[in-house]
């Protein structure tokens, strides 16, 4: 093998550790997205359970007696609260 042929390995080599190590890099990456995804699904999935929770206690409002419902409505606004503190956090 001449100088010529093996300055030419040698650089295949460098190159290829090179790729290599991006490709690691595309895989931790691709981990990474991954594990942001399913963090996401779960902050979703809370706060759509907040939501639910806020539908209930507002038809809770919308149903209850004359002289209950400012009770009830002051419950809501916490959990409107909570919600909207949640949401603005998630998009933050």
């Amino acid at each position: 093998m001449g100088k010529r042929e093996a300055y030419i390995e040698k650089a295949q080599a460098k190159i290829d550790e090179q790729a290599a190590k991006i490709d690691g890099l595309k895989a931790r990456l691709k981990g990474e997205v991954a594990d942001k995804k399913i963090e996401t699904h779960e902050q979703i999935d809370k706060l759509e359970s907040k939501l639910k929770t806020a539908k209930g206690k507002l038809a809770e409002v919308a149903d209850a007696a004359e002289d209950n419902w400012e009770k009830l409505a002051g419950k809501f606004d916490d959990l409107a609260d909570d919600l909207g503190a949640a949401v603005k956090k998630f998009f933050r």
